[in-house]
Formats: structure tokens, C-alpha cells, sequence
């Protein structure tokens, strides 16, 4: 093993990206590696003289200074957890030790557990504390580390029963935690079962019974849950009046609003408004 692997990489940034349509049509460059986790959607990385194929779950990664264009369907959703970084004397003896480019994470519990390490690092990266930049260096140099490790060549097929029962159950958390994640962020609209099932490819009759099994409700109700809870606090702030916070909570009635909330609280919308003190303005 390399000495330099022990050294921390610099992470010069790290997000959710959403790929400008200029690096699709264009040959670019960057002066440090970029690493890219594809969350969903498919890409065709092309080089000068070669291209390589990549869909949800794989890893790519690109060394610095080299021309590339990173080719998708702007008609489809297409998002990647996206870095870039510098890894010192390590960056030669790493590259050195890759397949190639793209890195396809065949085994569901490795790409489960990169996605979870990514995700706790997204949740971090935005934090300007010198103790918080290097715990997130840390994480991505535990990335970095698991993608090699996996390029060694370890099977899936030698993990023990009970490890794949493991594996298994760590791939229901995950989709519950997606699905969760996608209501998180779109309860104000009007999400369907399909909407959900269509997101993260797999069939509505599957997400239900795995998010009743795990979580202990049904998506609708997981679904009023976070509404009404949203709409306590909007109510609570006291700058909305009763049908202005129910549209923002995804509700056009109303009416129909304030018997969901009363049922959900035992206590009507007008209860919470009239408990609050006028804002000045």
C-alpha cells in the first residue's frame, strides 16, 4: 500500500449537481480530478480518442488536466453527487490502480454505503468551521479508500448469508430514505404514488409494501404528516392567513385543509392563528 494514501485528498467542492449543458457539447478540462456519483440518469463520457458508459450508482473519475465531455439527455432527470479534488502524491498510485474512468459498483451494499457516505458528507459541506472542512475531507478520503478497495476485485458472491441479508435490509433503509428525501422536498406539489415510483425506479407495489414494513404508515399518511407540521409552523409565524397556508402546504381546499389539520391535531387552523400575536409590520 502507498504511503501517500494515508495523506488526506483537498476537497475543492463538493454538491448535488446538475450538469450545465455546455459540458455536454464542449471538450473541457479542469485542473484538479473531478468525481462524480451518478444519483440518477445516464452518461457517455467522451475523451479524445474513447468513450465510456455510466448509469445510476457508478463512479466516475477524472484525472486533472485531461479533456473530456460529459454527454446526457437534458430531456431526462440526470443528477450526480459531483467533486472536485486534489490528492497530492497520492493522485498517481490511485489512478494508476482504477480500471478506467468509470468505476460500475456491481454490488448493491458497496454502492449503497458510498451513496450514504456522500449523503452524510453533503449534509456537512456547506459548514466553514476548519474542524467541520476536515471532517469532510476525511469523509471523502473514506470515498476515495472504498473505490479502490472495490477495484481490487472482491465478489460479491463470497459475502456470507447473513451479510447479504444485511445488505438487503440496508437497501430497504436506503429507498425509504429516498422516499422520505423526495416528499421532504416536493409536499407542496401534488405527489402520486407513480410520481414516487417513477423517481426511484421501482414499481409502486414495492415501495408501498416496503414503506408500510419499515416505517410503520402508509405514504399518505407519511405524505399529511409533513404538511401538517409545515402548516403548524407557517400558522404559528402568524404571516399567512389560514387558505394562504393551505396552498403552501399543497392544499387548493381550503375547507378540506382544516378538517385534515383538526383530524391530524384536534384542534382546528383558527385555534393556532388566534393563539398567536399579531405581527407588526
Amino acid at each position: 500500500m502507498e504511503e501517500s494514501f494515508a495523506q488526506l485528498p483537498v476537497l475543492h467542492s463538493f454538491g448535488v449537481r446538475l450538469f450545465d449543458l455546455f459540458w455536454r457539447t464542449h471538450l473541457h478540462e479542469s485542473q484538479v480530478c473531478e468525481f462524480h456519483f451518478i444519483r440518477r440518469g445516464k452518461l457517455r463520457l467522451e475523451f479524445t480518442d474513447q468513450s465510456f458508459e455510466a448509469g445510476p450508482g457508478d463512479v466516475v473519475i477524472i484525472p486533472a488536466n485531461t479533456l473530456h465531455c460529459d454527454k446526457f439527455d437534458p430531456s431526462r432527470e440526470f443528477e450526480v453527487f459531483m467533486a472536485s479534488f486534489s490528492w497530492g502524491e497520492a493522485e498517481k498510485p490511485f489512478f494508476a490502480r482504477l480500471p478506467g474512468p468509470i468505476i460500475h459498483v456491481q454490488n448493491d451494499e458497496q454502492r449503497g454505503r458510498i451513496r450514504r457516505t456522500l449523503e452524510g458528507l453533503y449534509l456537512g459541506a456547506n459548514r466553514d468551521t476548519d474542524f467541520d472542512q476536515l471532517l469532510c475531507r476525511s469523509i471523502f478520503h473514506t470515498v476515495l479508500l472504498s473505490v479502490m478497495r472495490i477495484t481490487t476485485g472482491q465478489s460479491p458472491s463470497t459475502a456470507s448469508a447473513e451479510e447479504q441479508l444485511s445488505a438487503a435490509e440496508k437497501k430497504k433503509h436506503w429507498l425509504i430514505a429516498e422516499v422520505k428525501r423526495y416528499i421532504n422536498r416536493n409536499f407542496q406539489q401534488q405527489i402520486t404514488l407513480d410520481d414516487l415510483s417513477t423517481s426511484l425506479g421501482v414499481s409502486q407495489y414495492h415501495l408501498s409494501r416496503i414503506f408500510n414494513e419499515i416505517s410503520g404508515f402508509s405514504l399518505p399518511e407519511y405524505l399529511t404528516m409533513i404538511r401538517m407540521e409545515q402548516a403548524k409552523v407557517l400558522l404559528s409565524e402568524g404571516r399567512l392567513n389560514i387558505s394562504q397556508v393551505a396552498y403552501q402546504v399543497g392544499y387548493e381546499d381550503s375547507g378540506y385543509f382544516s378538517k385534515v389539520f383538526k383530524k391530524h391535531f384536534g384542534q382546528s387552523p383558527s385555534s393556532i392563528t388566534l393563539s398567536q400575536p399579531a405581527q407588526r409590520v
